[in-house]
């Protein structure tokens, strides 16, 4: 008959299990059942008792690490680390407002992109010919036709949406740079 196996870390939690004829390495027996053992959170033993606990197997972020002494998952990163990561989360963040939408005369449009060129394109052609028309699908799928002047006016609203969202984007990093704290740097969001 098999016999029961646990490997388990300093503080009793439970790393590993398994039934074998033949000694696991690195296991010891297990005095308890090991069949009531689940993969979602740690069990512990504990005055050879199975203890189950509400900590996840699976580290709550990527970043995390399991810290054997206290018996938890922490972040293992230190603060330069979490800077740089914040930085590329909110880069994300800018990215995806400046890929957004952007309004102009009560009118919302497409930014991404493909949009920005055709926008830009319809503002150079309004400088070509002051006299243009065109018809220009909104965010909403409605078409609205729009003259030469209101192209350019488009246009500058296109700018001022692209070029706030970086001014944020580098307010923001100059913060992250300046965070000597943990919580400091967790208050900064896009």
């Amino acid at each position: 008959m098999s016999t029961q196996y646990i490997k388990v870390d300093a503080n009793g939690y439970i790393w590993g299990y398994g039934s074998s004829d033949a000694p696991m390495p690195n296991h010891i027996e297990a005095p308890f059942d090991i069949s009531e053992i689940t993969d979602d959170v740690f069990h512990r033993s504990v005055n050879d008792q199975l203890v189950k606990t509400a900590i996840p197997m699976i580290p709550p972020n990527r970043y995390d690490i399991w810290d054997e002494v206290n018996g938890g998952w922490i972040d293992g990163r230190d603060l330069d680390q979490k800077k740089a990561d914040k930085w590329v989360e909110i880069k994300a963040a800018r990215d995806a407002q400046e890929f957004s939408q952007f309004d102009w005369g009560g009118y919302t449009f497409q930014c991404d992109e493909v949009s920005q060129r055709r926008l830009q394109g319809a503002v150079q052609l309004s400088a070509i010919d002051d006299t243009l028309t065109l018809d220009w699908t909104l965010a909403d799928n409605s078409v609205q036709n729009f003259a030469a002047s209101e192209y350019v006016q488009i246009g500058v609203a296109l700018a001022t949406h692209v070029s706030g969202c970086h001014a944020r984007g580098r307010i923001l990093r100059q913060e992250i740079e300046s965070a000597t704290t943990e919580t400091e740097l967790e208050a900064i969001v896009w």
